[in-house]
């Protein structure tokens, strides 16, 4: 990649097809460091609290594909035909000011994940020291938080080189991980075997085996949800969208619910759901430590791709595309920093309640986008408009706002809160036969298809297909 392709890499901009160079494969091993991480341990352990192996591994791959599927139809579309970014893609339907609120959303999101992935990252390292000798226990916390900068100012150089660094980085971990994947699953069976794995209980399972069950599936669709920043940034590089689908779907959603299971037989037979807390002790000191250390850096791999994503997200803010890149991924990497450094343990014990809010935030918009591009839109856009901030864009509605998109991402809001409640976990009916999430995406789309069909449209808003018939 040259200076120039590397620059057009790092923009918000659609990217030329000259520009687009990562080929399926490339996008292939992106896709599973992007996934393979401490999320999957969390969401399995978290799991293993109501179900039990064989109801969780089930649960798991459902909920993760469902997810998978889903996302993709909101956001490979248009990002990998027009080579635009996850927030870009939303300027049809929140308004050439209103895509702000992916902005944040995007922005709070993987700052959420990159805290955890990268706390883990140095607990994983402090615990090898610790094993090995190198550092006192003592030093534990101290060591957590200093490898936690390290982890920070060393994205921070990687990135330098933008879009390369995520590819070639990719390309060395991702099997780095499927290898230690199977060493993981491989200890777990030798020194438990088939049967424990069968006959193991769940955690802390509710009297109603559906809500159970129910709850199992929701983990994996809002935690595959939370891939929408994600697959924008990097789908768009790719020269096809032909060429897309399937290695994101397996790269980003399969892999996602293997790895989990994990964290599920972790919590079922240990009772913890960090294998590094383990390895040691089944391992032994020396193949310990090699699996902390890949661990380790498979969090830090997926937290250099969450890092991109958030820059590319910020190139859309007109200040800050002026700046230099380096400034950009100092603003994406100084919140995570400072969670890493002052809150480290906060993500790790309401990691439940931070899912849950990854469906409220994206489950409304998934069904939002959906129904634009495809009923609405009929899958085209206009790439100038995208980039029009004036009021004179097909994407301006109201003063630059969308009041449809609103309306139904708040519905989506109440609903989710309504079946889910995020802080308490409380939930009512119909969740335990529909899940949260699914209900809240459809309440998004049919609020959003009722007032666009009904309101924006007869008032000539948003450049849709009819609305330049009626025009003309």
């Amino acid at each position: 990649m040259n200076a120039q392709e590397q620059h057009e890499t790092e923009n918000a901009y659609p990217l030329l097809p000259h520009e687009r160079i990562w080929r399926p494969r490339d996008l292939m091993l992106v896709s599973i460091s992007t996934s393979v991480a401490t999320w999957c341990f969390l969401m399995g352990g978290f799991v293993g609290n109501y179900l039990n192996a064989k109801m969780g591994i089930a649960a798991l791959i459902a909920g993760s594909m469902i997810g998978m599927l889903l996302i993709s139809l909101a956001v490979i579309p248009a990002t990998a035909k027009y080579g635009i970014e996850s927030v870009t893609s939303t300027k049809p339907f929140f308004g050439n000011r209103g895509w702000v609120l992916a902005l944040i959303l995007q922005y709070l999101s993987v700052i959420g994940w990159n805290s955890i992935l990268l706390i883990f990252f140095a607990k994983s390292a402090t615990r090898m020291l610790v094993i090995t000798g190198m550092v006192d226990e003592s030093m534990g916390p101290f060591s957590i938080s200093m490898l936690s900068v390290l982890a920070v100012v060393t994205i921070w150089f990687l990135l330098k080189r933008g879009a390369n660094a995520v590819k070639h980085l990719s390309a060395v971990l991702a099997m780095l991980i499927i290898l230690v994947g199977i060493w993981i699953f491989y200890m777990i069976v030798k020194n438990f075997g088939f049967q424990a794995i069968i006959t193991a209980s769940p955690l802390v399972p509710s009297g109603d085996p559906l809500w159970n069950y129910t709850t199992g599936i929701e983990v994996g669709i809002v935690s595959l949800m939370a891939w929408w920043p994600y697959v924008g940034a990097i789908v768009r590089i790719s020269p096809k969208t032909s060429q897309t689908t399937i290695p994101s779907m397996l790269g980003l959603g399969l892999p996602v619910a293997i790895m989990s299971i994990i964290g599920l037989l972790s919590v079922l037979l240990i009772g913890d759901s960090d294998p590094t807390s383990w390895m040691v002790e089944l391992g032994g000191v020396a193949y310990g430590s090699i699996a902390l250390s890949f661990i380790a850096f498979a969090n830090f791999g997926s937290a250099v791709i969450g890092v991109y994503i958030s820059c590319i997200g910020l190139r859309n803010v007109e200040s800050i595309r002026k700046k230099s890149w380096n400034l950009t991924t100092m603003a994406a990497l100084i919140p995570v920093g400072l969670v890493a450094i002052i809150i480290p343990e906060l993500f790790f014990s309401k990691f439940g309640n931070f899912l849950a809010s990854l469906g409220v935030i994206f489950a409304p918009l998934v069904g939002i986008q959906i129904i634009d591009y495809f009923v609405f839109r009929k899958r085209n856009l206009t790439i100038k408009e995208l980039y029009n901030s004036s009021s004179t864009s097909s994407y301006h509605f109201f003063k630059g706002w969308n009041p449809a998109s609103i309306i139904a991402l708040l519905c989506g809001f109440i609903t989710y809160f309504y079946l889910l409640n995020p802080i308490t976990y409380v939930s009512r009916a119909p969740y335990q036969y529909l899940t949260a999430a699914l209900p809240t995406m459809a309440v998004g789309a049919i609020v959003y298809w009722v007032i666009t069909r009904f309101v924006i449209i007869p008032l000539g808003w948003g450049g849709y297909p009819k609305a330049n018939k009626q025009k003309g």
